[in-house]
């Protein structure tokens, strides 16, 4: 298991770190250390949340998911610049890590880092000022839970020598700013009628795409409480048409 000390070098512990890549990832990480195997799937987690936006969109053809993703594309390209812009190495380890791409071989500010930074802010945001329905309680547990997997994926970077300390948390801030300026301008396309525009392009009524999120947003309890109301009604009608026909015969 990898130790670290702020007063050690880091190339002290280099020899013992024997990491492999993480099944079809490029991610190394060493199977036998616990924390290792963890960080390997926080550090996966920016995938595994734009896998989620997607199956969000297809399920559900609201814009929402499509928006964020633009957000998210907008973040990574302020990443690749102001990398590029400070030059800052990565880790002795990973000093080398893509090598031939500036993008990559430069480790200021990190992308996972600044990407979570984003992801937190945003939703953190949107969920205050915009999910009026879910309880203070509830709220203060969505906060704690995505800044949680922020700093984790953060700690990841580092646990897996990728990032230094200064760079997770540039990584952070930056994306955190960048998340409550993109909820400011994501808000304000809205309440101009960009997003409503966008909606009524022939391409995207095609696809019966909308912003319920936005207009009308239901939650889980709602939309059962709406089911259940709808199945009554069908089951009230039924019963009224089963009793009409017997009468009539």
């Amino acid at each position: 298991m990898l130790s670290f000390n702020s007063n050690s070098n880091l190339t002290t512990i280099y020899p013992a770190y024997q990491p492999v890549p993480f099944d079809h990832t490029y991610i190394l990480y060493d199977p036998q250390d616990v924390i290792s195997v963890i960080c390997v799937q926080f550090s996966l987690l920016p995938i595994y949340i734009m896998v989620f936006y997607t199956a969000w969109f297809l399920i559900t053809r609201e814009i929402e998911p499509v928006i964020a993703v633009g957000g998210h594309l907008c973040n990574e390209i302020a990443n690749k610049i102001v990398k590029r812009l400070i030059k800052h190495p990565r880790p002795d380890f990973h000093k080398d890590f893509g090598l031939g791409s500036y993008s990559l071989t430069y480790g200021m500010p990190s992308a996972h880092s600044q990407f979570m930074g984003f992801f937190a802010a945003y939703f953190i945001y949107t969920i205050h000022f915009k999910v009026d329905h879910m309880p203070a309680r509830k709220k203060r547990f969505a906060y704690l839970l995505m800044i949680t997997g922020m700093v984790a994926v953060a700690f990841s970077r580092i646990y897996l020598l990728y990032h230094t300390v200064p760079q997770v948390i540039v990584g952070v801030m930056v994306g955190f700013v960048l998340g409550i300026c993109y909820f400011i301008a994501s808000t304000l396309a809205r309440d101009v009628g960009l997003v409503d525009w966008v909606l009524n392009w022939p391409i995207v009524k095609y696809f019966y795409i909308k912003d319920t999120y936005y207009y009308k947003y239901e939650t889980f309890q709602q939309e059962h409480e709406n089911y259940l109301a709808k199945r009554k009604s069908a089951k009230d009608t039924s019963i009224q048409k089963t009793t009409k026909e017997k009468e009539l015969q």
